[in-house]
């Protein structure tokens, strides 16, 4: 777990850094000694991060260092959590300045650094390569391997080209690539079509003088021909003369002379688990095109450097793919039972729930088998118990080390700001579709990322997520029209290691499922799975509750959330329709009236229980900001009440009662108005007088094929400085006047399909926007949606959120 403690620990004391970079810089009015004690603790930690860095490259660390570095993560928590209370209670700091002082009092932790770091020496003197069955596989075990070998056969053997081609195979770690490659190459060896072959795995740790003299050996002296030296006694002499001293030759005269060997033959080389394009650089120079159909195999996990062997049209970068379940179950049920027909009815059911959690990865599926084969009885209460706890199971079972080991070499490959957003993924449940626009603010949230030079935080955070699907280690689930991930998921055994990570380094705290809510230290990242909300009502002290889902009617646990009496922020998706569901909701909501700020409430497949909602016996009050999704028609009476709401999203609502709008432009504190496809859908939208006296943004985007007319009167949004207008296909604006009374817009922003009616509207705009004093920025953006399912709404995907359009 030594990267887990690396990675979380750096992580905790980057994010602290941003704080204390900002009320240093912020705040220049601090108390002096609080400025003094928060500089001394800021050069501390950074002096950390980058001691913590240096670790990460290592392998292994001595239990001391690990200790210390779990030490270091900790102290970074806690620091944070007192800077967050100095700034909450800036101007009256006298109660946290003594622990400001205690913490950076602390350095003795930071001093052990040195210390500890002068006698890190790996522990094992064993080192093996754990992927080393794959080079021997037992072909009469194998399944699924002849459908996937037909391709590379083909690109192999194809006649008609005769220039060295590059084929590479990429994929998850555990898809069978290596078991693929050598089959083929054995295949191959024995047919004689290359006049010479050679094998070699590079890894992520290689040493390219021993790999050229290892591809040397081969090739002189290949593998096949040991037995029948004498026959040949003297043209070998004659090569290994050549060859003679060989171990203090330097990469370029191996390099050089591999040249020299391959030149004019037709050869077969296989480059076995690359990880870099340096890795394919330090090879490619020293293997000739001597056009007599050469071929040259790669195997790699990372879709780039796939890609980057493949640089001419006739090269072929072949993406492995999982097992199918008929493939899965002949290769689970052979393993345990011999034959895929012998697996008793009662373990059927479980087998494939087992399967499940494999997800078509051949090394899973054989690990996971050779563990339940090892088991001397077979019952399915057994299956059940080894199927909830599969990440115990990697940790302790002998028979899962290998799938723990190669499947932990993608995560030790990752860079350190990579592994915090890794683990990061743990808070998931297993087979939860993840949104990835979701994923990237929670990043940026945490602090795990920062800004780059010419990009931007958010940026920066699209270029590690593309790095993860590079990398193969998370699963595009769907698919926009326009090439960008919009949910993925994290393969079940590869999170469940990742999930043993960030628990034992105390990243995170489960609770639901086969978690259980026994912390050994504080809790610093809570996620509550299923089966976990019956008991959330004892987090009486918990603030946000960003996203909690019911799937089921359980009145029960919606109830729980009513005993959260300090919570400030709640989002609830509700994918039930009983009446005692919305009934526990509204009474849970009733309850938090007192302290509740800000209410995310998303139906995403059919309408709100307005009845419910109006039912409410106390009205938030305090309430703040308000996100509705999902079908609502009429607002909840309740709403003109709320004077304090600043912030009002809605979604999907299909409101149509002009006296709606009446309602929100009475609102006396609304700063921003979000009304998202189909939220409002009466095709004229009319502002009077006064009438949203403080509102700064208003947002609306058009999904009714009706012609649009928008008029703003005289006096009407004196604050506006932000209008932004979205159409679907099909929409239209027929009419949009009264831009010139609006004193202090600054821009209209409208994305549309470009058409000559389009350009009409945004020219009448400009117009419009000249006889404004302040001139605003009238800004056309074209945008191709994708075809909407129904002439009535956009599509929406299973969360209510549309297709074509950012969260």
């Amino acid at each position: 777990m030594e990267h887990a403690v690396v990675s979380a620990a750096e992580g905790a004391i980057h994010t602290l850094l941003g704080k204390l970079g900002a009320i240093l810089v912020q705040e220049a009015q601090l108390l002096g000694s609080v400025q003094v004690e928060l500089q001394y603790l800021k050069d501390e930690l950074e002096s950390m991060t980058a001691f913590l860095q240096d670790l990460a490259e290592r392998n292994e660390h001595r239990k001391q260092v690990k200790i210390w570095m779990k030490q270091v993560r900790e102290l970074a928590y806690d620091v944070e959590d007192c800077i967050d209370e100095f700034k909450h209670h800036l101007g009256d700091s006298r109660g946290v300045v003594s622990k400001i002082n205690r913490y950076s009092g602390n350095h003795f932790i930071f001093g052990a650094a040195g210390n500890s770091v002068a006698y890190d020496t790996p522990t094992s003197l064993l080192n093996y390569d754990v992927r080393i069955t794959a080079l021997f596989p037992e072909r009469k075990q194998l399944v699924g391997v002849e459908a996937r070998q037909g391709n590379l056969l083909q690109w192999l053997m194809d006649k008609h080209l005769q220039k060295l081609r590059v084929i590479s195979i990429f994929g998850f770690g555990g898809l069978g690539k290596t078991t693929l490659a050598m089959t083929t190459y054995q295949s191959l060896a024995t047919n004689g079509s290359f006049q010479c072959q050679a094998f070699v795995t590079v890894s992520q740790r290689f040493d390219v003088k021993v790999l050229i003299r290892d591809i040397l050996l081969q090739i002189i002296q290949p593998v096949h021909q040991q037995g029948h030296r004498a026959s040949a006694e003297v043209g070998e002499s004659s090569e290994e003369g050549m060859l003679k001293g060989i171990e203090t030759w330097g990469v370029g005269e191996l390099a050089s002379m591999l040249r020299q060997k391959l030149e004019n033959k037709r050869y077969l080389i296989v480059l076995d688990d690359i990880w870099s394009i340096a890795a394919w650089e330090a090879f490619r120079f020293s293997l000739p095109d001597s056009n007599n159909g050469s071929r040259v195999l790669v195997t790699t996990r990372i879709r780039t450097v796939a890609h980057s062997c493949c640089l001419h049209e006739y090269d072929q970068a072949y993406e492995i793919e999982p097992l199918t379940n008929y493939e899965s179950r002949d290769l689970f049920f052979k393993r345990i039972f011999g034959s895929s027909v012998n697996c008793p009815e009662n373990l059927q059911e479980i087998s494939e729930k087992i399967l499940g959690k494999c997800g078509g990865a051949p090394l899973a599926i054989v690990s996971i088998a050779g563990l339940l084969a090892s088991k001397l009885v077979h019952s399915k209460d057994q299956w059940e118990k080894i199927y909830g706890s599969l990440g115990t199971e990697l940790e302790t079972s002998p028979s899962l080390e290998r799938l723990k080991k190669i499947l932990e070499l993608s995560y030790n490959h990752l860079p350190y700001h990579l592994k915090t957003c890794f683990l990061y993924l743990s808070i998931y449940p297993e087979d939860h579709n993840i949104r990835r626009k979701s994923v990237l603010r929670r990043w940026v949230a945490e602090r795990f990322v920062t800004e780059k030079r010419g990009l931007s935080v958010f940026e920066v955070a699209e270029s590690y997520f593309d790095e993860f699907i590079n990398r193969s280690i998370i699963q595009p689930v769907e698919i926009s029209f326009t090439g960008k991930v919009k949910t993925f998921q994290v393969h079940d055994v590869m999170l469940e290691i990742i999930v043993t990570k960030s628990i034992e380094e105390n990243f995170i705290t489960l609770v639901g499922e086969q978690y259980t809510l026994v912390p050994q230290e504080k809790i610093r990242r809570l996620s509550v799975h299923s089966g976990g909300v019956r008991d959330i009502g004892n987090l009486d002290a918990l603030k946000t509750l960003a996203e909690v889902e019911f799937t089921q009617s359980t009145s029960h646990c919606i109830s729980e959330l009513g005993k959260l009496s300090r919570l400030k922020k709640l989002g609830v998706m509700m994918f039930v329709d009983d009446d005692n569901s919305w009934e526990s909701l509204t009474f849970a909501l009733g309850n938090l009236s007192g302290n509740l700020c800000s209410l995310l409430l998303w139906r995403p497949d059919g309408a709100m229980n307005l009845d419910s909602l109006d039912a409410l016996s106390r009205p938030p009050m305090f309430m703040e900001s308000i996100n509705f999704r999902g079908q609502l028609r009429k607002l909840p009476k309740w709403i003109p009440l709320l004077s304090n709401l600043t912030e009002l999203t809605l979604r999907a609502t299909e409101l149509s009662d002009k006296e709606d709008l009446k309602v929100l432009a009475q609102l006396p504190s609304l700063l921003y108005l979000r009304l998202h496809h189909s939220a409002y859908i009466e095709n004229e939208f009319v502002i009077a007088a006064s009438e949203f006296p403080c509102l700064k943004l208003l947002a609306i985007h058009l999904a009714i094929p009706i012609a649009w007319k928008a008029r703003f009167h005289k006096g009407a949004l004196p604050r506006l400085e932000k209008l932004e207008l979205s159409l679907f296909q099909g929409t239209s604006i027929q009419e949009i006047s009264g831009i010139e009374f609006l004193r202090n817009l600054k821009d209209v922003v409208i994305c549309a399909c470009p058409s000559n009616a389009m350009r009409r509207i945004v020219q009448s705009l400009k117009v419009y926007a000249s006889n404004n004093f302040d001139k605003p920025t009238v800004i056309f953006k074209e945008k191709q949606w994708e075809p909407a399912q129904s002439s009535t709404d956009p599509p929406l995907d299973h969360r209510g959120n549309p297709f074509d359009h950012p969260f």
